[in-house]
């Protein structure tokens, strides 16, 4: 093609301004993402794949340096690149990009090879001094175990605890990590609807641990297990780093979707992806199954650790006492006095039992209090004790081994049984249930003699094909604390979905919302537990009689006993009265027995029977537990 020359001219001259004005940049200022730091950048802004694109599930954009950052991972490494190059002068102190992301601008430099020569290190105080306060060397993740007096907590609680005392344990100073919902001035009926619909607002927020440890331990009488985890001093500093970066970042929280423990396994994975603790195909995500995962997929310093709150603490105790120093452990609780010649186990018990009754901010503001008498009793105690020479108010809280969270049970459930029923002969029947654990599933770590279900459903087929639902619960949670002078005899019960009823014989199932209350006592030993209850309630609901659907509440009585025994056999029988509140003459009442023994980890040996109109039956078979 034909040029003038003044053409030729204009285009060398254009062409030698964009080589200066490229010249002028820094080389890397246009560098796509290495693809060996792809992954690590990926997981780091917290990117999972849609379809053909990348989407954050971080939804706020001050997390993103590029406005379309959440959607693209190229651009937001780019506009990171830019901008942990550009210059500090006349930017606000702490609003660099450096200061800002930490643990991108540490990936970054890593993945590139920077040297000092290569980039101006910017001076970031307050991060600096976080850091410092911080002072992390380990990284351990802890379980806070069941506590059903608050629904949001049936399923435990899942932190992580940066620790700063190496092998010395845990340090009640340092700091932990957790993932919470914002429910400040909410009622349960306002914050559990918006929180399985993922309606809360919830953030990761750092605290000491003796701030939790507190309200676990004393306050909701909850153990706290720690498993420390086998990390690197980088993957621990690149955590704190990271920790800055979402501290004013919001998330949205729901129970099948961003709740305390998918969201502990995030921030994990964010900062030592090639652990690969994500991907983890659960429609729900629990508490223990993150901490047995990070152990499994990280590895495990020394052994598993637990915090006892003051009850186990207690119970401890007391399993230590001889008759005589019990004799005398109870005159000193019922007169508050402190007996003569008491020795420094009884005294130790006492003084845990006064925990209950006169918490510790007493001795802080003795005014508080409006119980001057066991201020006074619980001051003598001290006295007492420090004069037997050991000075120690309680038992020492500090960790001790306690393995049984990655013992326990799988949440999920099914079972396959073989055997007659009566109408029906011969039949195979099965149950299958989502979460999480029931009082007759092997107790290790769970609630020993509660129940907490969901999904649950119990069906089976005759010989002749015929095919019966006897129950499609959503959610069952049946609470039997054990009972002592340190908690109630109160027993309760809330049950929604469908199942048959005792007086309904072979008729379709009742669809309703049970609410129960009523008493119960437990003993519990490590050789074996014991449990009876009783339980008042009724079953508002309907169901379909006579070819339409009724409105047919019921009135129920039940009640029963859980056994454990040695060899880990456990049992349950229980009786269940059921009386229509339409028809006062139509009632029934069936009988129900649960026997199980461990055959080995995740797997049952079972016999069931039921007797109960029209529906009595028996059967054998196994149960499994993932």
């Amino acid at each position: 093609m034909y040029r003038s020359r003044r053409g030729v001219r204009t285009g060398l001259a254009a062409a030698v301004c964009f080589v200066v004005f490229v010249a002028g940049i820094p080389s890397q200022a246009h560098a796509s993402i290495p693809p060996g730091s792809r992954d690590a950048w990926l997981a780091l802004l917290h990117y999972w794949r849609s379809g053909e694109t990348w989407v954050s599930e971080i939804e706020d954009p001050s997390f993103f340096l590029d406005a379309a950052g959440s959607r693209d991972p190229e651009r937001e490494w780019d506009a990171d690149l830019r901008g942990f190059l550009a210059p500090a002068e006349n930017v606000p102190a702490g609003t660099h990009a450096q200061c800002r992301f930490p643990a991108r601008f540490s990936l970054m430099k890593q993945a590139l090879g920077w040297l000092e020569k290569d980039v101006s290190i910017v001076d970031c105080p307050e991060f600096s001094a976080s850091h410092r306060q911080i002072g992390a060397t380990s990284v351990s993740v802890a379980f806070v175990s069941y506590y059903l007096n608050n629904p949001a907590s049936a399923f435990g609680h899942t932190m992580l605890y940066l620790g700063s005392g190496g092998d010395r344990g845990a340090v009640l100073a340092d700091y932990s990590v957790s993932f919470e919902a914002n429910t400040d001035g909410m009622s349960p009926v306002q914050y559990l609807p918006r929180g399985l619909l993922g309606g809360l607002d919830a953030r990761y927020q750092l605290a000491p641990l003796y701030e939790r440890a507190h309200r676990y331990e004393r306050e909701e009488q909850r153990d706290l297990w720690l498993f420390q985890l086998r990390v690197s001093q980088e993957v621990v500093d690149q955590l704190v780093r990271h920790l800055w970066e979402l501290k004013d970042v919001s998330f949205r929280y729901g129970f099948f979707e961003g709740n305390c423990a998918q969201k502990i396994l995030a921030v994990v994975h964010a900062v030592a992806p090639a652990y690969e603790v994500l991907p983890y195909q659960r429609s729900a995500v629990l508490p223990s199954e993150v901490a047995k995962r990070l152990v499994e997929k990280v590895g495990l310093v020394g052994g598993a650790m637990r915090r006892p709150s003051l009850w186990s603490q207690y119970n401890s105790q007391i399993t230590k006492l001889s008759p005589q120093e019990k004799e005398q452990l109870e005159t000193m609780v019922s007169s508050r006095t402190v007996v003569a010649g008491a020795s420094p186990a009884t005294l130790s018990a006492a003084l845990l039992w006064s925990e209950f009754e006169t918490p510790d901010r007493a001795f802080r503001r003795a005014a508080d209090t409006t119980d001057a008498g066991a201020l006074l009793w619980k001051r003598a105690l001290w006295t007492a004790r420090v004069a037997e020479g050991t000075g120690i108010m309680v038992p020492d809280s500090s960790l001790e081994s306690e393995p049984a969270l990655m013992q326990s049970h799988g949440s999920s459930r099914f079972s396959l049984l073989v055997g007659v029923r009566r109408g029906s002969g011969s039949v195979v029947s099965g149950s299958a249930r989502w979460l999480l654990h029931e009082a007759i599933d092997p107790h290790a770590a769970y609630p020993p003699v509660s129940s907490i279900e969901v999904g649950r459903i119990d069906a089976g087929v005759s010989a002749t094909g015929k095919v019966f639902l006897d129950d499609a619960t959503l959610l069952r949670v049946e609470r039997l604390a054990p009972v002592s002078r340190l908690q109630s005899a109160l027993a309760w019960k809330f049950e929604l979905g469908a199942r048959r009823l005792a007086q309904e014989g072979n008729t379709p199932l009742h669809v309703g919302a049970e609410v129960g209350v009523g008493v119960g006592a437990a003993r519990l030993r490590p050789s074996y537990s014991v449990a009876v209850y009783s339980l008042w309630g009724a079953r508002p609901g309907v169901a379909r009689v006579g070819g339409s659907t009724s409105f047919l509440p019921a009135g129920i009585w039940s009640g029963g006993i859980l056994l454990r025994l040695p060899a880990d056999f456990r049992a349950r029988v229980s009786g269940e009265y059921t009386l229509s509140l339409r028809e006062l003459h139509r009632g029934g009442g069936m009988v129900k027995t649960v026997l199980r023994k461990s055959l080995m980890r995740n797997w049952d040996l079972e016999f069931a029977a039921t007797l109960a109109p029209r529906t009595s039956s028996a059967a054998l078979g196994f149960v499994s537990f993932r």
